[in-house]
Formats: structure tokens, C-alpha cells, sequence
């Protein structure tokens, strides 16, 4: 019996087919022999023809395995980029819905040779001493400058996000801008403590040209720009410009900046600034809302117990003026504004709104509350319309595309059709 046993068994398991006959009695074997054939010790021989098998462990599907194919995908996108794993977890979380943590998203990048390999993480460890504040006393201003966002159409959009963060809660204000005009930065300055409701008595600022004339040294203190000073001098601020080359002395904010990269994970999906403007949004909400590691709390928490120490705001009057001085317009109901008898587009969800132009050089820059929704060049041209509006016009059947003039364009702009 051992003899045909042998013949019909490759590996150990197959003594399983036999296992019932042999604790019957109803048939012999030499163990010696079986094990021998098999290169296995005795006892696992009595084992098996015993059916006494340990359990195997089954592969087990692994949860993030039905995302593998997506994490691929956006880590191979030609624009979509992404600097670290929490970023990509959380753009998994508003994309995908997934439920793992954060741990497991890491691990399971870092075991997969491919997807490792496609997630390029760039950390420097420096030793950074922490410095407290009281709640209200101090607030730090940076910005994440020329940061490329791009549209579904391929076109590149350079960037600027001034950030405040306040000391103590940690909480953070951004927005997106287009120039770094000492006008623009001071209407956001004016705008985020109109929002948190308050003034905080120290501002730790970098040497950007816009605020400060005369970098601070060692020896001798900063000299800031007379716009700037009189702004301080509004709002009852103490500035405290960092030293050259200290990036270190504001690092709340410069940690803070790293958020913001969460813009170019959706490049190549936006379809015009309005997303950009969304999209910051949801970021800058979803930060606020977590818990700082410092200090285990919301920011968005802390905010409100950070409001009662923050210094009054000063008058109206005052605030007015530096908010940003726009010529303001309505949005017609074919989507346009006016500007110089000349016809510009804006998206269609701005009709019967009041927005507000400025000129930059040869560009007409518009903009809702406060935020830049749309730029053209300022042309000679009665009809100027951006594709990403969606705006369609019916045309005269036995006109070709390229005879029709802007005045017959603008004949028929009361038979638009929209999407």
C-alpha cells in the first residue's frame, strides 16, 4: 500500500486523500518511507494521515487594493503632483471616500514597489526651537509665492497665497491672488481680521519688498515702507520683521505654506479660477477644522477663545480704505461686463451680480468678494469671450464662422443658448 501511496503523492498534502482510510484502519503505510519520499519529519507524516492539519493562513485582501488602480493613476497624471502621503490621503478621502487611516495609506504605498516608486517624498529634518505666545498677542504673515496651478485646458496659472496664522490657535486665513501688490496684500490683512473679529497686537512678517524698505539686522531695526507703517499705525500693530535668512523665526507659517501644495493635486481638473478659489477653500476649512499637533486641539476651537484677547478693530472708515479699490459693475444677462464700451465674459453664475474691475498693465482683472474670478486682455475688440464660460451664440445660417463681426455678434446676443 505504501508503494502506491507513493506513486500517486507529490507534496504532503495529498496524504489528506488518504487520511479517512488510515484512521479507519482500513489501510498500512510505513511512515519511515512516506517521509523519506517526502522529505518531511515523521511526526508531520502521522499529522496529515491523521487529517490533523494546522490552518493556512488565506491572502488577505488588502482594503486600499481597490483604490490601487486610482492612487496610479493621479500619481502618473502629467500635471497632478503630490509632495507628501498626507495630502495624498487626504485627497483620497474627498475623492475616493476612503475609510482607512492615515498609517495604513503609508504602508501600503511603501510596500508596493511601484507606487513607491512613483511617490517621490522630499523631507529635510531641522531642528526648529518653538516659541509660545499668548492667546490674541501675536499672528505670523507669509506667502506661498508662484505656485503653478493648471487647468483642464493645459494653460498654467502662477499663484500667490498670502497666509495669516495666528499664534496661539493656530488658526489659518488664505486666499488666492494674482500679484503681490502692496494693495492686494493689505486688503487681505484687512479682510481676515474683519473675520476673525480682531486685531492681534504683534505681527511677525518675512522682508518682502511690498512691506518692508529696510531689512532688520543685527544691529539695527527694520525700516518699513511708509504705505505699510501707516497701515500698522491704523490697526495698532507692532511689527517684527524675521532676519534675512530666518525662515525659521515665522514657522508656523512656513509649516502652514506646505498645506497649500494640496492645489496641485487636482491640476489638470480646473476649469477656471473660480475652482482654484473653491478648492483653497475646502483646504483651508478642512485645516482649520483639524487638530493642531501642537496643541491637540481644532483650530477652529481655539479661534473662538483666541477672539476675547485679539485687540478691537479699528473704525470703518478706517478699514475702508484698505479694501481694494475696484470699479465696480453689474453682470448683464448675457453673462458680460463693460468696460470702455468694449464687451468681457465672466461665468455664467455671476449674472445680476455686482463685481469689481481693476487694471494691471494691459489686463482687466474682475473679482467678487474680494477674490479674483477672472482675467482678459484688454483689447480694441467689442466682444471678448473666454471658452472656459461656456457661452454660445446662434449664427446666421449663411454666415461662415469667420465673416461674422462683433457688431452682428453682438446683434444677436439676445438668442444666446446655454448649456
Amino acid at each position: 500500500m505504501t508503494k502506491i501511496i507513493i506513486e500517486h503523492i507529490e507534496k504532503v498534502d495529498d496524504l489528506l486523500l488518504f487520511s479517512r482510510a488510515y484512521q479507519k484502519g482500513t489501510i498500512k503505510v510505513n511512515i519511515t518511507k512516506l517521509a523519506e519520499h517526502l522529505g518531511k519529519d515523521r511526526k508531520t507524516i502521522r499529522r496529515y494521515l491523521k487529517g490533523d492539519v494546522p490552518k493556512k493562513t488565506k491572502d488577505r485582501i488588502k482594503y486600499l487594493d481597490q483604490h490601487q488602480a486610482y492612487i496610479k493613476q493621479v500619481l502618473t497624471d502629467k500635471y497632478q503632483s503630490f509632495d507628501y502621503i498626507d495630502h495624498l490621503f487626504k485627497y483620497l478621502q474627498r475623492e475616493k471616500k476612503i475609510t482607512c487611516s492615515r498609517s495604513t495609506l503609508n504602508r501600503y504605498i511603501r510596500k508596493n514597489e511601484e507606487l513607491n516608486t512613483l511617490f517621490k517624498r522630499k523631507k529635510t529634518n531641522q531642528f526648529t526651537m518653538r516659541f509660545e505666545t499668548e492667546p490674541g498677542y501675536q499672528a505670523q504673515f507669509d506667502m506661498k509665492e508662484k505656485i503653478k496651478i493648471i487647468k483642464k485646458t493645459g494653460e498654467v496659472v502662477t499663484a500667490y497665497i498670502p497666509t495669516l496664522t495666528l499664534s496661539w490657535s493656530r488658526y489659518n486665513s488664505r486666499i488666492l491672488t494674482l500679484d503681490t501688490k502692496t494693495e492686494t496684500l493689505l486688503s487681505f490683512l484687512a479682510k481676515t481680521f474683519e473675520e476673525i473679529g480682531g486685531v492681534p497686537k504683534e505681527l511677525v512678517i518675512d522682508n518682502l519688498k511690498q512691506f518692508v524698505e529696510k531689512p532688520r539686522y543685527k544691529d539695527s531695526p527694520a525700516v518699513l515702507t511708509s504705505t505699510f507703517d501707516e497701515f500698522c499705525k491704523d490697526y495698532n500693530i507692532e511689527v517684527k520683521p524675521c532676519m534675512p535668512y530666518r525662515p525659521q523665526t515665522k514657522g508656523k507659517t512656513e509649516t502652514q505654506n506646505k498645506i497649500v501644495e494640496q492645489l496641485k493635486n487636482y491640476n489638470g481638473t480646473y476649469q477656471d479660477l473660480i475652482d482654484m478659489h473653491d478648492q483653497l477653500e475646502l483646504i483651508n476649512k478642512e485645516d482649520n477644522l483639524s487638530i493642531s499637533q501642537a496643541t491637540k486641539f481644532p483650530r477652529i476651537f481655539l479661534l473662538e477663545k483666541e477672539k476675547g484677547d485679539l485687540n478691537p478693530l479699528p473704525t470703518k472708515e478706517v478699514r475702508q480704505k484698505y479694501h481694494l479699490s475696484l470699479n465696480e459693475v453689474y453682470v448683464s444677462n448675457e453673462s458680460l461686463i463693460s468696460y470702455k464700451s468694449n464687451k468681457y465674459s465672466v461665468a455664467k453664475k455671476f449674472i445680476g451680480l455686482k463685481v469689481g474691475l481693476s487694471v494691471i498693465r494691459d489686463e482687466l482683472h474682475i473679482y467678487y468678494n474680494n477674490k479674483i474670478i477672472c482675467v482678459h486682455k484688454i483689447t480694441n475688440h467689442l466682444l471678448n469671450i473666454k471658452k472656459e464660460h461656456n457661452l454660445f451664440y446662434m449664427k446666421h445660417p449663411s454666415n461662415r464662422e469667420d465673416d461674422l463681426s462683433d457688431e452682428h455678434i453682438i446683434h444677436e446676443m439676445r438668442h444666446i443658448n446655454y448649456d
